[in-house]
């Protein structure tokens, strides 16, 4: 029985193990697994970012945010406990978060159990998540703010570390690994149809479009969902590559005009997580962020809107809005 828990806790750690070494989960790390002493504001361009406020205030390390299509309720992990294999044989290293109003911080547990990679159904009341299981498996599952229990929208999972799901009317796109390389792939919400689209990470879909923004050979890309054309949109060198130089949690803005995305950035020799912008043809690249300070999981909400998570503030992880102002 010793052994046989033991062997459940080696695997979870495993799979998380995977999970965080890999650019693919970028958008959902929590940013508390890397706190640094920053300063107590976001440096930023004013030209371009505006009206900067800071949501939460509770010190607890977050990660993948969404946000709902009005841009008035956000869902979101926390990380509760410390993060070793105990707490993740208990299941109680990631929950699902719940703030009714994305104005006032105050924040709803929706799923206790190990979940990660929540996304708003666009009607606002439905969500999709990952579950990992105790024998390190994972599942993606549907539900509802308003406790409509749990739909498995998978029996098993569709390959190793299912990740960062993105749904549009009843198509779920998620990542994972495949022949040890991570894919993309799309399926239904009732788990069927099930197509792997390619190479890639971190999808998210366009809001009226079927065209899906996602990283891949850490830059941002472009796909025609009906054609699976790609279009690679922001490019990183190989030398930059093996600076530590990547993209990672492109979304496209409410408006469906511009992409915003994080990029690593040297500050003073140091490697610090930026936000950018660009438009959809990958022109106009802006910085919108800058100094030492570290900015994870932007998404964009309706109009200008835009949400997002920095170490701002002596390395405290919180959540962040503002309004983008792009030509």
């Amino acid at each position: 029985m010793k052994q046989s828990k033991f062997f459940v806790t080696g695997m979870l750690f495993l799979v998380l193990l995977v999970m965080l070494t890999s650019c693919s989960t970028l958008s959902g790390l929590f940013a508390g697994l890397f706190k640094k002493k920053v300063d107590s504001t976001i440096v930023f361009d004013a030209s371009s970012l505006r009206n900067v406020v800071r949501i939460s205030d509770d010190g607890i390390s977050k990660g993948w945010l969404s946000v709902s299509k009005d841009g008035q309720k956000l869902l979101y992990c926390e990380q509760p406990t410390e993060f070793d294999p105990v707490a993740v044989s208990k299941n109680k290293s990631s929950r699902i978060m719940y703030l009714r109003n994305t104005s006032v911080f105050a924040k709803t547990p929706l799923v206790e159990s190990f979940t990660y990679g929540p996304a708003w159904y666009e009607n606002g009341t439905n969500f999709v998540y990952v579950l990992l299981n105790q024998d390190g498996s994972t599942q993606l599952v549907k539900s509802s703010v308003s406790g409509g229990g749990r739909i498995f929208i998978t029996r098993n999972a569709i390959g190793q570390g299912d990740n960062n799901p993105s749904v549009r009317e009843d198509i779920i796109a998620c990542d994972t690994y495949i022949n040890n390389q991570r894919q993309i792939v799309t399926l239904r919400d009732n788990g069927t149809e099930i197509t792997v689209l390619g190479p890639g990470s971190q999808p998210s879909w366009h809001p009226v479009e079927n065209k899906l923004v996602f990283v891949k050979e850490d830059g941002i890309w472009e796909m025609d969902t009906e054609t699976t054309q790609q279009t690679q949109l922001y490019a990183v060198s190989d030398k930059d590559r093996r600076d530590g130089i990547w993209c990672g949690a492109p979304s496209y803005t409410g408006d469906g005009k511009h992409i915003v995305f994080v990029k690593t950035v040297k500050v003073e020799s140091s490697l610090w997580r930026h936000l950018f912008a660009m438009d959809i043809e990958g022109n106009n690249l802006t910085e919108l962020t800058g100094g030492n300070t570290d900015i994870w999981a932007p998404v964009a909400g309706p109009g200008n809107q835009i949400f997002f998570i920095s170490n701002a503030g002596e390395g405290k992880t919180e959540i962040w809005s503002a309004l983008v102002t792009l030509e």
